[in-house]
């Protein structure tokens, strides 16, 4: 699966956008937090960290930390959030 179909899309954490997603850059809360590939590969300065696999499930660190929305918009579980951001 390609992931273009994120770009232009946003990304939420209970309810509430937080950022968006650029070609191959997510954004949160105005600050670039991880590069993504077109084949969902999530990296942070060229480290890989996770991934989205096809069922749309979003890998960070061996853990699901949220999925793609019908509408390709990446959206996090707060406690993931809390943690990281």
């Amino acid at each position: 699966m390609l992931f273009i179909q994120c770009f232009g899309k946003s990304v939420i954490v209970d309810d509430e956008t937080i950022g968006y997603i650029d070609d191959n850059v997510i954004y949160i809360r105005g600050k670039k937090v991880m590069d993504m590939n077109d084949e969902g590969i999530l990296s942070i300065k060229d480290i890989e960290v996770g991934y989205i696999d096809d069922d749309g499930s979003i890998i960070i660190n061996k853990k699901e930390v949220g999925y793609l929305d019908p509408d390709f918009n990446m959206v996090f579980y707060s406690s993931f959030l809390s943690k990281n951001f």
